[in-house]
Formats: C-alpha cells, sequence, structure tokens
C-alpha cells in the first residue's frame, strides 16, 4: 500500500476553473466594440474644414496607428462609409444617405426650405438655418443663388456660439445653463470676436430686447451675419434662420422683417408637423 493516497486526501484531477457566465461572450464582444470605436472615430475626424484628408492625416488626427486607420478605411470604403479620389478620402454617399434621415435634419430642413427660397428672393442673400449641437450651431439648410454671391459655409459645419448670430440667438433663447457653459473659454476667431464674458452677456441682452441677433467679422474676415429664432409652440427655440453678407452688413430695417416673417411660417408649420419620438 506504499502507493496508496495520504489518509484524509484523494487522488483528483486539478479542479477546473468555473465558467463565469457572459465571460466568454464579454471577451468576443470586446474586440468588435473596440474596432467600432475606432471607425467612428476615424470617420470624427471629418468636418467641414476637412472634408478631403490624406490617410496619415486621418491617423493623426483620430489618434489611430496608420496600418490600423488603413485597414479601417478599406472597410469603409468597401462599405460606402468613405471615397477614395486621387489618394484622399472624402465621405462617402452612404453616410450622406444616412445623414438625411436625422429628424434634425428632415423635419427642419424640409418645413424651412420654401420659407427661405422666400428670403432669398426678396433679400439676395445667403440664408442659413442653424441647430443647436452641444455648444455649437450646426448649418442643416442653406440656400444661395447666383445674384446672393457664394456661400461661405457647407451644410454641415458647425460655428461657436459667441461668435455667430445663431449662436448668440441660442444663447439668448436657449436653456439657461448654456450661456455658462459657452462662457467659459471665449475662442478668438478674428480680432473682431468678443472674448470677454461681460461683453458677450451684454450683447445677449441685447439680443434679447431687440429680436434678433448680429456678427460684424466675428467668425470670418468680411463675413455679416444676422439671425432671428424660430420657436416652437411651447416657446422653445429649435432654430436660427438667418442671412450671411460679405462687403457690408445687411440692411436691418428690410431683412429682419422678411427673416421674422419666414420665422414665424416656420414654427407655424412646424407646430402641425408630426415629430418623430
Amino acid at each position: 500500500m506504499a502507493n496508496a493516497a495520504p489518509r484524509g486526501r484523494t487522488s483528483r484531477p486539478p479542479a477546473k476553473t468555473p465558467a463565469v457566465k457572459g465571460r466568454d461572450n464579454d471577451a468576443a464582444a470586446q474586440p468588435a466594440a473596440s474596432v467600432t470605436s475606432r471607425a467612428l472615430a476615424l470617420l470624427g475626424t471629418f468636418d467641414s474644414q476637412h472634408s478631403a484628408q490624406t490617410l496619415s492625416a486621418m491617423a493623426r488626427r483620430a489618434g489611430l496607428p496608420v496600418a490600423t486607420a488603413h485597414r479601417l478605411a478599406g472597410e469603409l470604403v468597401a462599405w460606402g462609409g468613405l471615397e477614395k479620389r486621387r489618394g484622399e478620402y472624402r465621405v462617402g454617399q452612404r453616410i450622406w444617405r444616412l445623414g438625411l434621415l436625422a429628424p434634425a435634419q428632415q423635419n427642419i430642413a424640409e418645413v424651412a426650405a420654401p420659407f427661405m427660397q422666400d428670403v432669398l428672393f426678396v433679400t439676395q442673400n445667403v440664408v442659413n438655418l442653424f441647430i443647436l449641437d452641444g455648444q455649437e450651431v450646426l448649418l442643416v439648410e442653406r440656400m444661395s443663388g447666383t445674384g446672393a454671391g457664394l456661400p461661405f459655409r457647407r451644410v454641415g459645419a458647425r460655428l461657436p456660439l459667441h461668435a455667430s448670430a445663431a449662436g448668440k440667438i441660442m444663447l439668448a433663447y436657449g436653456p439657461e445653463d448654456l450661456f455658462t457653459s459657452a462662457s467659459g473659454g471665449l475662442e478668438r476667431l478674428t480680432p473682431r470676436t468678443i472674448t470677454n464674458s461681460r461683453v458677450l452677456a451684454a450683447e445677449i441682452e441685447q439680443v434679447r430686447t431687440n429680436g434678433y441677433a448680429t456678427t460684424d467679422e466675428e467668425a470670418g474676415p468680411d463675413n455679416y451675419g444676422l439671425a432671428v429664432p424660430v420657436f416652437l409652440p411651447n416657446n422653445q427655440v429649435a432654430a436660427a434662420l438667418g442671412v450671411v453678407t460679405k462687403g457690408r452688413p445687411a440692411s436691418l430695417g428690410a431683412v429682419v422683417p422678411v427673416l421674422k416673417i419666414a420665422a414665424r411660417g416656420i414654427a407655424r408649420r412646424l407646430g402641425t408637423e408630426q415629430w418623430p419620438q
């Protein structure tokens, strides 16, 4: 019995570590989530100032290795999310089509388009429609014509609240805490950009008094903005409707009434539209 196991101990195979419920699924899902976040980071490098980029620029802005960016960009091109032309990448048609389905883009832009055309016809100025997007305003629709000149911004462009007429409208009529969060660090875009929070606060109070906002080369040189609010039936500001001019500011007496009439028309239509929940 020399080979017998010591008393009180039994010879048995090593115990297996019990499987933790969901561990295998979580491990399998982790790489997919990582790939998704990296692909989104790559897409997030595109904006109105970076509509066409080289692979190295995309990788640098996304904080990804070039090899990883190359592999993800190839997959996005195959899917239709990106297009490659002459060594540069652009947002693909598939992303553009998906963007058109967003409620903010689809509903407000479609409702506002006829009224924006009226403003363009009467004023012969480039007409813009902005909505609030975090700490910026997002250009969701634009109307221009041969007599209005070239537009300053593309649809999808974003502007800071303190340096744009539409942004000042949002600061004046938007959420109460918006001014506090937006005035923490006021970036200077031009020598005329307001960077003092007290000066900006006085300007926003004037916007509430006048019912319109203006900019005087604050977002760009030779760029003059004018905007009015578009309200929902509950008095919540839905958008800012405005014009932008080059060379000199738009005539307040001639343009503000046209904008306000159009804004009221958009507001009436928004009140009868069925908004997605």
